[in-house]
Order: C-alpha cells, then sequence, then structure tokens
C-alpha cells in the first residue's frame, strides 16, 4: 500500500492543533534552577560529558549573520547543513552539523580540530577518541548522528584543559619549571582560543548568597552558590589558578566544572574529587558584592 506524502496542510493541522507552550523568562529559570540546587545535597555536581551548548543571543545574531553551504559528499560527515535559526544555534552551537555515523567522521573531527594545542600527540587523540564514541554511541542510542563543528570543538578545547591542567600540576610535583610555565602559558591563552571564543566569547560565572540545608549538619548556613552561565565561564578559573600556582584551586575549578576523566588526568587524581572540590569552593570567603 502505498504511504501518502507529508503535506505543507499535514504540517498546518499539526501546528493549529498543538497547545500553546509559554515560554520561561530568565528570573523563572532561575528560581526554578535555585529550587532545585537548594534540594539537592550542596556536595552532588551533576556531571554530563558533552553538554548542550548555549550561547547568547549577541553571538548567535552575528553568526546567523555570517552564512556559508557546503556541499555533503556521499558517505561524507559533512552534511553540507548548518543551524536554521536562533534556537537550533542556541542549542547546538555553531557550525556544519556532522554526521557521526559516517566512515570518516573520525578524520573529519581531526581535521576540523586540528588548531586546538594538547601536550602531546596522544593526549589529543586520548580526547578525540572519546568524543568519536561518545557521538557514535549518542547516535545509536537517540537514533540521530548530528552534532556541530562549533560544539565538537569546544568539547576538544575542554579536554585540552583538562590535559594541559594535568601537565601543570605533574610539572609542578617534579620541580620541572620549564613544563610548568609552558602549561600555565597554554592554560592561560586558552580563553582566547578560537574554538572556545567561538562559542562562548563571555566566560562568565556569577555567584550568589544563599541560605542552604547542610546535609551534614542539618542546619541552615549560608553558602556561595556558583552559577555557570556560559559554557567556558570556568576557564577564567582555570587560568588564575594556574597564574597563583594554585594546584588545590586548580583541582577545586575542575573538579566542580570540568568534564576531565581519569585518562586525562593520570597525575592530577585531585581535579577529579568532586566532594573536594565543592568543599573546597564552599570554604572559599564570600566575594564581596
Amino acid at each position: 500500500m502505498h504511504t501518502p506524502r507529508w503535506t505543507d496542510e499535514h504540517s498546518r493541522t499539526i501546528t493549529a492543533a498543538a497547545p500553546p507552550v509559554l515560554t520561561a523568562s530568565e528570573t523563572e529559570l532561575d528560581r526554578t534552577w535555585a529550587r532545585v540546587r537548594e534540594d539537592l545535597p550542596t556536595a552532588e555536581v551533576p556531571r554530563r560529558r558533552r553538554p548542550r551548548v548555549a550561547i547568547g543571543a549577541a553571538v548567535v545574531a552575528a553568526i546567523l549573520g555570517v552564512g556559508g553551504v557546503a556541499t555533503a559528499a556521499v558517505l561524507s560527515a559533512h552534511t553540507g547543513r548548518y543551524p536554521a535559526d536562533a534556537e537550533d544555534l542556541e542549542l547546538g552551537g555553531p557550525g556544519e552539523y556532522l554526521d557521526a555515523t559516517a566512515p570518516d567522521f573520525p578524520s573529519v573531527i581531526d581535521e576540523v580540530t586540528d588548531d586546538i594545542p594538547f601536550p602531546s600527540k596522544a593526549t589529543r587523540a586520548i580526547a578525540l577518541r572519546a568524543l568519536v564514541a561518545d557521538e557514535r554511541r549518542d547516535a545509536e542510542n537517540e537514533h540521530s548522528g548530528d552534532a556541530t563543528t562549533g560544539a565538537m570543538r569546544y568539547w576538544v578545547a575542554r579536554d585540552a584543559v583538562c590535559s594541559w591542567a594535568n601537565s601543570w600540576s605533574a610539572a609542578m610535583a617534579s620541580g620541572d619549571a620549564t613544563g610548568q610555565t609552558r602549561a600555565a602559558e597554554m592554560l592561560e591563552g586558552a580563553t582566547a582560543w578560537p574554538a572556545v571564543t567561538d562559542v562562548d566569547p563571555e566566560q562568565r560565572i556569577e555567584y550568589r548568597r544563599k541560605r542552604i540545608l547542610d546535609p551534614r549538619t542539618g542546619q541552615r548556613v549560608t553558602r556561595t552558590v556558583w552559577v555557570e552561565n556560559t559554557p567556558a565561564g570556568y576557564f577564567p578559573l582555570v587560568r588564575k589558578a594556574a597564574q597563583d600556582n594554585d594546584r588545590d584551586a586548580m583541582a577545586a575549578v575542575l573538579g566542580v566544572w570540568g568534564p576531565c576523566t581519569a585518562a586525562q588526568m593520570p597525575d592530577f587524581p585531585q581535579a577529579l574529587d568532586t566532594d573536594r572540590a565543592v568543599a573546597y569552593l564552599q570554604a572559599l570567603p564570600l566575594p564581596r558584592d
């Protein structure tokens, strides 16, 4: 039996029948997030290896204003498709959609992330293998193999920061001043990498003072609640920790906000200890208004 094709009439009918969906204001979203954070134990920090990329409206407008269409090759990861509107761009990041199920996906990822520096070929290979595996697993589980080059470049940049932080910590522990200086310079420069600024030129984290329930004592205490407002908001904190030669601060920042894995941090396991990181940040003096 022949199945009729989808027509504009179908779309109009579905659109007319769909219930209205109200858009939450920024204040409402903040209030909801604050309630969620208040109900969670303070030592629990949700971690996702590949979060969606959210970028500011000004950046959305700027990137959408620069067009460009590539021709997709047969059986290639290149699709020739780009974000269709501001919502697509905000959720998925800038750049071309890539098909993770294509056979040349690994080589395309290697090519589009070639400008992101790593301490060694081995550390770069760890990051790229993990990205390819994650994207292909997501494609299999979600029946969708598309992700943008901008988002994936940012994810690789985050992994590079983890690797440089490991090198920095290892050099500090061994007394290798030259190696520590080089790693610190790379961490300081990471805030200006195009793979980072294309997604997040602001790199901003705000804090709020709140009365929360301490799960260990059952008492209400005043804490500084850190709110990550932009994807790479923690990069300046990484830079400052390197400038200050503060390994505890570096471990705390990466432990709370970083996506680092054990494979990337063989010499810096402190950066993988979420509970220790949260305790360190909570013990800091409250920032001034």
